[in-house]
């Protein structure tokens, strides 16, 4: 009588989506397909722990390789703080951003970048260090 009891769960089991167990992985993009990933998109960097003074960095990364970046402190945005400039890719799949007028020093204006779901790292790390950086779909600050 257990026998059939147990295939029936079994049976039941294999009905159940995986991710109904608990939260599927989400696949981790490196290179270009995780700056394809970003373009389009704004990755928002905030402090990883509170602080008394809470600096924000929102940055849009326009299809058309545009990027516009600004800061806001505890919420309010500074609108003198805007920052234009053009991103790329470079021949090592870094993600490359340079102010309009500016020349690329790819040492200093490319870093590499991961992600996994819509949380972006800094490849080195240290570049990201205290900060938390995420995928906001689109351009919803309007940049």
């Amino acid at each position: 009588m257990k026998r059939p009891l147990l295939l029936a769960s079994m049976g039941l089991s294999a009905l159940i989506p995986a991710g109904a167990y608990g939260q599927a992985e989400e696949p981790t993009l490196a290179g270009r397909a995780a700056i394809e990933r970003i373009a389009g998109n704004t990755i928002v960097l905030t402090p990883e722990s509170e602080a008394p003074f809470a600096l924000e960095v929102v940055m849009y990364f326009a299809s058309d390789g545009r990027a516009v970046s600004r800061m806001s402190a505890n919420g309010v945005a500074n609108e003198a703080e805007l920052l234009v400039g053009k991103w790329s890719i470079d021949d090592q799949e870094r993600l490359c951003v340079v102010e309009d007028g500016k020349d690329l020093k790819s040492d200093r204006d490319c870093i590499g970048v991961v992600v996994t779901g819509n949380t972006v790292r800094s490849v080195p790390e240290d570049i990201f260090r205290g900060l938390h950086a995420t995928i906001a779909e689109g351009n919803p600050s309007k940049l």
